[in-house]
């Protein structure tokens, strides 16, 4: 009787094995987006610079976007943001606009359509 509950479990854990794979691959859905930087100013923002849509004090790696909900996590170029903050509403859910501190970076970053992947 043992010799047959081995085989079974050896016959499981195969077929798990190969069930699993060593080379599986999950494909990614990118989606593209226009991309481009703000500052922590009242004239790019609101009267309340530091402090994003969602509550929270901005800092490098908050995006706005004003589709997706606040909490998800974006990658973009080996890079993740999430979003925390909503830009005016006269953009779209393609619309991207990523938190700097430095205002020349911003400006140089200017307006790029990059893809995306919500992860």
């Amino acid at each position: 009787m043992r010799p047959v509950i081995l085989l079974l479990i050896g016959l499981f854990l195969t077929g798990c094995a190969e069930a699993v794979g060593e080379n599986v691959s999950v494909p990614v859905k990118l989606e593209s987006g226009i991309f481009t930087a703000y500052n922590a100013f009242p004239e790019q923002t609101d009267d309340t610079p530091e402090i994003t849509a969602s509550g929270k004090r901005v800092k490098e790696g908050i995006v706005a976007n004003n589709c997706l909900p606040f909490g998800t996590k974006i990658a973009v170029d080996d890079r993740i943001f999430e979003v925390q903050d909503r830009m005016n509403k006269r953009y779209g859910c393609n619309n991207f606009d990523i938190f700097m501190w430095d205002y020349q970076a911003a400006i140089e970053f200017g307006v790029k359509e990059l893809n995306y992947e919500v992860i």
